[in-house]
């Protein structure tokens, strides 16, 4: 994918920099639709909201050699408690991975994109899984492996997919949305940022990055589902025969 023009915001939908250490702000919840903009409630240790959703990440990038490149991804999303999980959706007509196992004897593949990752804050501090259904298998991940996996250790950032430091550097605008309970932030520089924040879900419904050049966009776009899941793929009945392993079980 190409390099996102914003390392801070949007560093991937799941490039997740600080712990969940950040204050709620009391801030106003005044409809975006009426008056003049002001500002909504921002992320907090209190503001835990259920939520099944999709989220779909599209980015456009031209080189220097004039080629453009886009790309486009879908997954799934969850968040229970103190829980988020997500899995990437692979389309039927994309590469079958072919799993040379008898290249090493004794030696197991983790592709990450087979199964779903799942983020959990434990005593203020992440811990990170991934759940692997098709090979029946929970992977531990030390935290000195979120990044080879994504994650870069914001729990705050994965769960609301902007952070309170991230969505106050922003200003509200005007910009009109259609989506109740949700008003447009951004701050234009180098590189404008906007974000969408649904006050009530306690998310961003989009996260927009370009550059002034034009040669960098990147779109992040949740759409909530309207029901929640009765079950959950990290069900502890649905899992508690799965292998047990860690992440250096995989490695050379």
């Amino acid at each position: 994918m190409p390099p996102t023009s914003s390392p801070r915001l949007l560093t991937a939908l799941f490039c997740l920099t600080s712990v969940w250490a950040l204050a709620t702000d009391t801030l106003a919840q005044t409809p975006a639709t009426t008056g003049a903009p002001t500002r909504s409630t921002s992320p907090g240790p209190a503001t835990l909201v259920d939520l099944d959703a999709l989220i779909r990440v599209e980015s456009r990038s031209m080189g220097a050699d004039g080629v453009a490149r886009s790309s486009v991804y879908e997954e799934n999303f969850m968040r229970r408690g103190p829980q988020v999980w997500t899995r990437r959706i692979i389309p039927r007509q994309a590469p079958v991975h072919a799993h040379d196992k008898d290249e090493k004897a004794g030696h197991k593949h983790l592709d990450p994109f087979e199964g779903g990752r799942l983020i959990t804050l434990v005593d203020g501090k992440p811990q990170m899984s991934l759940i692997l259904p098709h090979e029946k298998t929970v992977v531990a991940i030390p935290s000195v492996d979120f990044g080879n996996l994504g994650f870069d250790g914001s729990w705050e950032r994965a769960y609301h997919l902007v952070t309170q430091r991230e969505l106050s550097a922003l200003q509200p605008t005007t910009r009109k949305s259609d989506i109740p309970g949700t008003q447009w932030y951004e701050k234009k520089g180098e590189t404008t940022e906007s974000v969408l924040w649904d006050r009530q879900r306690m998310v961003a419904r989009v996260i927009e990055s370009s550059n002034r050049q034009g040669n960098q966009w990147r779109r992040v776009t949740l759409l909530p589902q309207s029901d929640l899941g009765k079950t959950v793929p990290w069900d502890a009945q649905r899992i508690q025969t799965y292998e047990q392993l860690r992440y250096s079980d995989f490695l050379d």
